[in-house]
């Protein structure tokens, strides 16, 4: 299996990286400079990990939507897609026999929080979000939040409760990536939950931990078992791994 990497000169891509660089021989290194040119020549039995911009995808998807690939996965940590962009991408890469692994958040403890927040959820019925990044990030609300919304959701939906979960975004100077979760009840009880990205390198692990898993499961037949063809989106690391 060939290994590439898409956006390795990008804030985040970068110090992903140069972090996990002698720890894999990626074949391909892709950015701005030179990505119309790798869409048009990649092939089959590839790991692609994007840390680019959601434009990529589109772009690739365009150049190869008439294609079959085998042995092709996606995995991306890129966030801002749209519902309906999801479900183009799903159906795309189901049509050329593509496995997408969409993951918000790489860092282990924003995926031990969700796990958490999905257990605190059935028990607090009032909840809202804080998400803080860096000025530069472009999406608002982050991808993370809405994945941590979405679970309190479906937990209260489960649970016949009726209310929904706000998200308060900030954009500053010398923020990575933060969030706090706020549950309360009508007895007098405050529960937060806080969540500190203090360096980007922290995303590396989990992101190795994914790329190993892959590797782990086709060397021992197990990609009937565990991968399917099209996009899985807002993963949990901790559930995939697990798996």
């Amino acid at each position: 299996m060939k290994l590439d990497f898409i956006g390795y000169t990008g804030k985040t891509g970068s110090i992903i990286y140069n972090n996990l660089k002698d720890k894999y021989d990626f074949k391909n290194l892709v950015n701005t400079k030179n990505y119309k040119e790798y869409i048009i020549n990649v092939d089959s039995n590839t790991i692609i990990i994007d840390f680019s911009s959601k434009g990529f995808i589109f772009d690739f998807l365009e150049k190869n939507k008439d294609r079959k690939f085998n042995n092709f996965f996606y995995v991306t940590g890129v966030t801002g897609f749209s519902k309906e962009e999801f479900d183009k991408i799903d159906n795309h890469f189901r049509n050329i026999n593509i496995v997408g692994l969409h993951f918000p958040n790489f860092s282990l403890g924003i995926n031990l929080m969700n796990d958490f927040v999905k257990k605190v959820s059935l028990y607090f019925s009032n909840a809202e979000i804080i998400e803080m990044h860096h000025q530069t990030k472009k999406d608002k609300p982050s991808g993370t939040s809405l994945m941590t919304s979405k679970i309190i959701s479906n937990t209260w939906e489960n649970s016949n409760v009726n209310n929904e979960v706000a998200i308060h975004s900030v954009r500053l100077p010398s923020l990575v990536a933060h969030q706090t979760v706020i549950f309360s009840n009508e007895y007098g009880e405050v529960l937060e939950i806080t969540h500190h990205s203090l360096n980007r390198l922290c995303f590396s692990f989990g992101v190795q931990k994914v790329l190993d898993k892959i590797i782990y499961d086709l060397k021992n037949g197990n990609y009937e078992l565990n991968f399917k063809y099209g996009l899985q989106w807002n993963v949990n690391l901790l559930d995939f791994l697990e798996k």
